[in-house]
């Protein structure tokens, strides 16, 4: 039924928002949405696919408010500026999931039949409202770029935050990793 179906999605949220990809099983989906281990199974085959699904909601709900804040973006500030409030939001966005949620994602992702070789690249949603903040900033500090090359930074960006942290580098997270991602944005979209 439709009210079994939303009380599993609730209970993989949560699961999900635990940050503990051991949890991501059968019998603690059963127990979160208060249903027989049978039950479950019978309704969903595997459970592995609405756990996929929690994350890449979470991970959506989270660019489209990334999006928001950039079409929000004063545009009398900098290119610097731009880029710690970028950096920040996405360390607190991956401190609040857990790299090991991440490691999951891709590892069960990577073994799905057909999967695309882009998955891993949401950051392609930020290029229109990047583009957008550039095209009204007043500051001369961001320099133009094209589709493709704000693609190629916006992707670079993403594996300079991100992996440290999926990789369970110890800069990780650390004021030094800040800086690098903030420098290294900064170099890569400013004059």
């Amino acid at each position: 039924s439709k009210k079994t179906l939303e009380d599993l999605i609730e209970a993989a949220n949560t699961i999900v928002d635990s940050s503990d990809p051991s949890a991501f099983n059968s019998r603690n989906l059963a127990d979160k949405a208060g249903y027989a281990l049978g039950t479950l199974n019978k309704r969903l085959g595997s459970v592995e696919k609405v756990f996929l699904w929690a994350i890449e909601k979470g991970r959506d709900a989270k660019i489209k408010k990334f999006i928001n804040d950039m079409d929000q973006f004063d545009q009398h500030s900098s290119v610097k500026e731009f880029a710690e409030h970028a950096v920040d939001s996405f360390f607190k966005g991956i401190e609040m999931v857990g790299p090991n949620v991440i490691i999951y994602y891709e590892t069960k992702m990577s073994k799905m039949e057909g999967l695309a070789d882009d998955f891993i690249w949401f950051t392609d949603a930020l290029i229109e409202p990047y583009m957008r903040i550039v095209e009204a900033n007043q500051t001369n500090t961001f320099r133009t770029v094209s589709y493709a090359e704000i693609r190629m930074i916006l992707r670079t960006m993403q594996m300079i935050i991100e992996r440290p942290f999926v990789n369970k580098d110890p800069v990780a997270g650390s004021k030094e990793h800040r800086q690098i991602a903030v420098e290294a944005m900064t170099r890569l979209l400013g004059q």
